[in-house]
Protein backbone atom coordinates (compact mmCIF):
# COMPACT_ATOMS: atom_id res chain seq x y z
CA UNK A 1 0.00 0.00 0.00
CA UNK A 2 2.87 2.10 0.74
CA UNK A 3 4.50 1.70 -2.65
CA UNK A 4 1.39 1.70 -4.47
CA UNK A 5 1.08 5.74 -2.64
CA UNK A 6 4.71 6.77 -3.37
CA UNK A 7 4.28 5.97 -6.81
CA UNK A 8 1.65 7.75 -7.33
CA UNK A 9 3.15 10.92 -5.63
CA UNK A 10 6.16 10.32 -7.82
CA UNK A 11 3.63 10.37 -10.71
CA UNK A 12 1.53 13.33 -9.57
CA UNK A 13 5.28 15.17 -8.79
CA UNK A 14 6.32 14.58 -12.65
CA UNK A 15 3.33 14.92 -14.24
CA UNK A 16 3.33 18.52 -12.48
CA UNK A 17 6.90 19.32 -13.02
CA UNK A 18 6.42 18.60 -16.58
CA UNK A 19 3.07 20.87 -16.93
CA UNK A 20 4.99 23.96 -14.67
CA UNK A 21 7.82 24.11 -17.20
CA UNK A 22 5.67 23.66 -20.04
CA UNK A 23 4.68 26.97 -22.43
CA UNK A 24 1.28 24.54 -23.40
CA UNK A 25 -1.77 25.41 -21.49
CA UNK A 26 -2.35 21.37 -20.70
CA UNK A 27 -1.11 18.58 -18.62
CA UNK A 28 2.02 16.77 -20.53
CA UNK A 29 3.33 13.44 -19.43
CA UNK A 30 5.96 11.62 -21.36
CA UNK A 31 3.44 8.00 -20.16
CA UNK A 32 1.30 6.38 -23.32
CA UNK A 33 -2.62 7.02 -23.39
CA UNK A 34 -2.53 3.87 -20.93
CA UNK A 35 -0.21 5.00 -18.28
CA UNK A 36 -1.68 8.24 -18.28
CA UNK A 37 -5.30 7.37 -18.43
CA UNK A 38 -4.42 4.87 -15.26
CA UNK A 39 -2.50 7.56 -13.35
CA UNK A 40 -5.78 9.51 -13.74
CA UNK A 41 -7.62 7.04 -12.63
CA UNK A 42 -5.75 6.64 -9.68
CA UNK A 43 -7.05 10.32 -8.67
CA UNK A 44 -10.70 9.70 -8.76
CA UNK A 45 -12.99 7.84 -6.29
CA UNK A 46 -16.23 5.87 -6.91
CA UNK A 47 -18.75 5.75 -3.84
CA UNK A 48 -19.66 2.24 -4.99
CA UNK A 49 -16.48 0.59 -5.76
CA UNK A 50 -12.27 0.24 -4.32
CA UNK A 51 -11.74 -1.99 -7.77
CA UNK A 52 -13.28 0.09 -11.07
CA UNK A 53 -13.76 -1.67 -14.41
CA UNK A 54 -12.60 -0.21 -17.00
CA UNK A 55 -14.70 -0.80 -20.56
CA UNK A 56 -13.15 -0.35 -23.58
CA UNK A 57 -15.78 0.39 -26.39
CA UNK A 58 -14.89 -0.74 -30.11
CA UNK A 59 -11.06 -1.48 -29.22
CA UNK A 60 -9.59 -5.15 -28.22
CA UNK A 61 -6.57 -4.03 -28.73
CA UNK A 62 -6.65 -0.86 -26.26
CA UNK A 63 -8.56 -3.37 -23.87
CA UNK A 64 -4.85 -5.79 -24.02
CA UNK A 65 -3.00 -2.75 -23.78
CA UNK A 66 -4.90 -1.84 -20.28
CA UNK A 67 -4.19 -5.27 -19.22
CA UNK A 68 -0.73 -5.32 -19.61
CA UNK A 69 -0.28 -1.58 -17.93
CA UNK A 70 -2.55 -2.40 -15.15
CA UNK A 71 -0.52 -5.83 -14.93
CA UNK A 72 3.13 -3.79 -15.11
CA UNK A 73 2.07 -1.50 -12.38
CA UNK A 74 -0.12 -3.34 -10.28
CA UNK A 75 -3.20 -1.37 -10.51
CA UNK A 76 -6.50 -2.98 -9.21
CA UNK A 77 -8.66 -2.04 -11.92
CA UNK A 78 -10.43 -4.77 -14.34
CA UNK A 79 -10.36 -4.41 -17.80
CA UNK A 80 -13.54 -5.24 -20.67
CA UNK A 81 -13.85 -4.78 -23.72
CA UNK A 82 -17.10 -4.24 -25.13
CA UNK A 83 -19.60 -3.03 -28.09
CA UNK A 84 -21.06 0.34 -28.37
CA UNK A 85 -24.25 -1.35 -28.53
CA UNK A 86 -23.50 -3.65 -25.49
CA UNK A 87 -22.37 -0.73 -23.41
CA UNK A 88 -25.47 0.60 -21.67
CA UNK A 89 -26.15 -3.54 -20.53
CA UNK A 90 -22.26 -3.68 -19.01
CA UNK A 91 -20.90 -3.08 -15.15
CA UNK A 92 -18.57 0.04 -15.68
CA UNK A 93 -17.22 2.70 -13.68
CA UNK A 94 -14.55 4.03 -16.65
CA UNK A 95 -15.03 4.23 -20.09
CA UNK A 96 -12.64 4.37 -22.60
CA UNK A 97 -13.15 5.62 -25.95
CA UNK A 98 -10.84 5.36 -29.31
CA UNK A 99 -12.92 5.46 -31.97
CA UNK A 100 -16.12 6.89 -31.52
CA UNK A 101 -17.00 10.38 -32.40
CA UNK A 102 -17.51 13.12 -29.66
CA UNK A 103 -21.32 12.98 -30.24
CA UNK A 104 -21.39 9.11 -29.73
CA UNK A 105 -19.83 9.13 -26.51
CA UNK A 106 -22.14 11.72 -25.38
CA UNK A 107 -24.64 9.81 -26.45
CA UNK A 108 -23.52 6.85 -24.54
CA UNK A 109 -22.83 8.31 -21.64
CA UNK A 110 -26.26 9.81 -21.41
CA UNK A 111 -27.50 6.62 -22.53
CA UNK A 112 -25.65 4.93 -19.56
CA UNK A 113 -27.95 3.86 -16.23
CA UNK A 114 -25.46 5.16 -13.58
CA UNK A 115 -23.89 9.21 -13.69
CA UNK A 116 -20.97 7.35 -11.80
CA UNK A 117 -18.48 6.79 -14.94
CA UNK A 118 -15.47 8.11 -15.59
CA UNK A 119 -15.16 8.74 -19.46
CA UNK A 120 -11.78 9.02 -20.93
CA UNK A 121 -11.54 9.02 -25.03
CA UNK A 122 -8.12 9.85 -27.41
CA UNK A 123 -10.56 10.65 -30.09
CA UNK A 124 -12.10 14.10 -28.67
CA UNK A 125 -9.99 16.59 -30.63
CA UNK A 126 -12.05 19.99 -29.27
CA UNK A 127 -12.85 18.27 -25.62
CA UNK A 128 -16.37 20.42 -25.60
CA UNK A 129 -18.62 17.40 -25.29
CA UNK A 130 -18.88 13.87 -24.81
CA UNK A 131 -15.66 12.61 -22.34
CA UNK A 132 -14.60 14.19 -19.53
CA UNK A 133 -11.01 13.35 -20.18
CA UNK A 134 -9.44 13.99 -23.35
CA UNK A 135 -5.67 12.67 -24.55
CA UNK A 136 -3.66 13.27 -26.78
CA UNK A 137 -0.46 11.95 -28.09
CA UNK A 138 2.31 14.55 -29.82
CA UNK A 139 5.33 12.88 -30.49
CA UNK A 140 7.07 12.25 -27.68
CA UNK A 141 4.42 12.95 -25.16
CA UNK A 142 0.78 12.62 -23.87
CA UNK A 143 -1.36 15.55 -22.93
CA UNK A 144 -4.64 15.54 -21.70
CA UNK A 145 -7.54 18.46 -21.11
CA UNK A 146 -10.82 17.95 -19.04
CA UNK A 147 -14.37 18.74 -19.83
CA UNK A 148 -15.94 20.38 -16.78
CA UNK A 149 -19.56 20.36 -18.25
CA UNK A 150 -18.99 16.23 -18.60
CA UNK A 151 -17.19 16.14 -15.30
CA UNK A 152 -20.15 18.22 -13.32
CA UNK A 153 -22.88 15.73 -14.79
CA UNK A 154 -20.41 12.52 -13.22
CA UNK A 155 -20.50 11.54 -9.85
CA UNK A 156 -16.89 10.55 -10.23
CA UNK A 157 -14.92 12.46 -8.17
CA UNK A 158 -11.49 13.25 -9.47
CA UNK A 159 -8.97 15.13 -7.16
CA UNK A 160 -8.52 18.90 -7.79
CA UNK A 161 -5.01 18.70 -8.39
CA UNK A 162 -5.30 16.70 -11.05
CA UNK A 163 -8.02 19.08 -12.86
CA UNK A 164 -5.52 22.29 -11.91
CA UNK A 165 -3.09 20.28 -14.60
CA UNK A 166 -5.44 20.48 -17.27
CA UNK A 167 -6.85 23.00 -19.54
CA UNK A 168 -10.49 24.48 -18.47
CA UNK A 169 -12.22 23.29 -22.64
CA UNK A 170 -14.83 25.52 -21.83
Amino acid sequence: MKIRFARKKVQFILLAASFAISQLCYAISNHNFYELALTILSYSKWSNTSSPIICVVDNPEAATQFQLSIKQLTYDYQVQSISAKDFTKTDCHVVYFSVSTPQQQQNLIQAYPSRSLLSLSTNNPVCEMGSIFCLYNKKTFSTFKVNLDALSYSKVHIDPRVLILAKNTE
